[in-house]
């Protein structure tokens, strides 16, 4: 099958879609729009990698575009979670806020401002560390702060886990203090 366009790439990508359509149709489970999403997303990844690809034989093309198929996939069913909890500890929260009574205390997070967290976040100890925690806020996957810090996603992991410890400890006395405050 020849490309309407013929340059490598192109030819690349029209012999390895209905693989890709195929590999991913069986996940997708007729989500059409979530299949094509993410035959885009592995085709884009391929192109971003051409250079090295192409190198490859056509054994080792499909093996590789398979295995990031496989992958995307599985960052997108990590995303979907993570969003769904969210959305639960949210909805449980809002249920809990429905029930104080009068000898509630507000929680320390309530006294912290969005301009605490940026300043908290200036301070950090490293450039990483800020790096780090500014992508995940932007919503971004443990696999692409990865790539774009150059980490593997345990790396990132770790460099989050320190991050909001730190964060912790910097806007616990700001908001111990605007508490003390409110008492009075």
């Amino acid at each position: 099958m020849k490309s309407p366009l013929g340059g490598e790439f192109e030819s690349f990508a029209w012999r390895i879609q209905p693989t890709l359509f195929a590999i991913l149709g069986k996940y997708c489970a007729g989500i059409e729009h979530e299949l094509e999403d993410l035959v885009h997303d592995v085709l884009l990844r391929a192109l971003l990698r051409w250079e090295h690809l192409k190198l490859l034989d056509e054994d080792a093309q499909r093996a590789w575009t398979g295995r990031v198929a496989h992958n995307c996939f599985l960052d997108r069913c990590r995303r979907k979670g993570s969003e769904a909890s969210r959305m639960e500890a949210l909805l449980h929260l809002h249920e809990q806020s429905e029930q104080l009574g009068e000898d509630w205390e507000p929680e320390l997070w309530e006294f912290v401002g969005p301009e605490d967290l940026l300043q908290a976040i200036e301070g950090l100890s490293s450039h990483k560390l800020r790096r780090t925690f500014e992508l995940y806020l932007q919503g971004l996957s443990y696999a692409e702060i990865g790539r774009d810090t150059g980490d593997k996603s345990g790396t990132v992991g770790a460099r989050l886990t320190r991050a909001r410890k730190e964060l912790r400890a910097l806007l616990r006395e700001p908001a111990e203090r605007r508490r003390r405050e409110r008492r009075r």
